[in-house]
């Protein structure tokens, strides 16, 4: 939330996020994720949100969590706090 500093002036906090990507058949390839994590930094850069983490799981299935590292990553970091939210391209 903005807080205002004088009569002209507004700070912005900016929300630390991290972003999860994952792709999971071979009609996807490598670049699925990089496509992923870039169109989740776009939307970071448009909500004013500060990418502190990046996770990636390639070639892995999404109906299950085992298997995937990337995930497994994210939950850890997410138990320590490092990030507020968790931004994904559906």
């Amino acid at each position: 939330m903005p807080q205002a500093t004088n009569a002209s002036a507004l700070v912005f906090e900016m929300k630390p996020a991290a972003i999860y990507a994952r792709f999971s058949t071979e009609l996807q390839n490598e670049k699925s994720t990089e496509d992923q994590i870039a169109l989740c930094c776009a939307y970071a850069g448009r909500h004013q949100l500060d990418v502190v983490a990046t996770f990636e799981d390639k070639a892995r299935s999404g109906a299950s969590v085992f298997g995937r590292d990337g995930l497994m990553q994210l939950m850890d970091a997410a138990r320590q706090h490092r990030f507020t939210l968790v931004i994904v391209e559906a």
